[in-house]
């Protein structure tokens, strides 16, 4: 029921929120119990919250940890969450790279704001 709520959910303060009471941690021991058990369904449902949530939001330690249990997803005897964990993996790897880049850009931009204050 839980996951089904906050597939509901669309406000992203309330999602963020969620992350940063240990919702990732808990989905990724839900994930892993899963796996274990064979249990395809939940596992489905698991990876739609996943691309539901604002993981960019989440915290290195947490990212950290469910990126492990999804990359183990990706050798998984059914290829519906083989492929979806795959998918999964690609989006957020486009997701952190495209994030890395606007700070890498914001950080470029602050340096050539702060030597045009030094020049003037």
């Amino acid at each position: 029921k839980l996951m089904d709520w906050i597939m509901q959910i669309q406000d992203s303060s309330v999602l963020i929120w969620f992350l940063s009471k240990g919702g990732v941690l808990i989905l990724t021991t839900w994930l892993s119990q899963a796996a274990v058990e064979e249990q395809t369904s939940v596992i489905l449902l698991i990876l739609k919250v996943l691309c539901h949530l604002p993981l960019h939001k989440a915290s290195p330690e947490n990212m950290s940890a469910i990126l492990q249990s999804v990359n183990g997803l990706r050798f998984y005897r059914t290829s519906d969450i083989s492929n979806r964990a795959k998918g999964l993996l690609s989006r957020w790897t486009k997701l952190f790279a495209k994030i890395q880049a606007m700070k890498k850009q914001n950080r470029n931009n602050l340096q050539i704001d702060s030597q045009s204050q030094l020049l003037l």
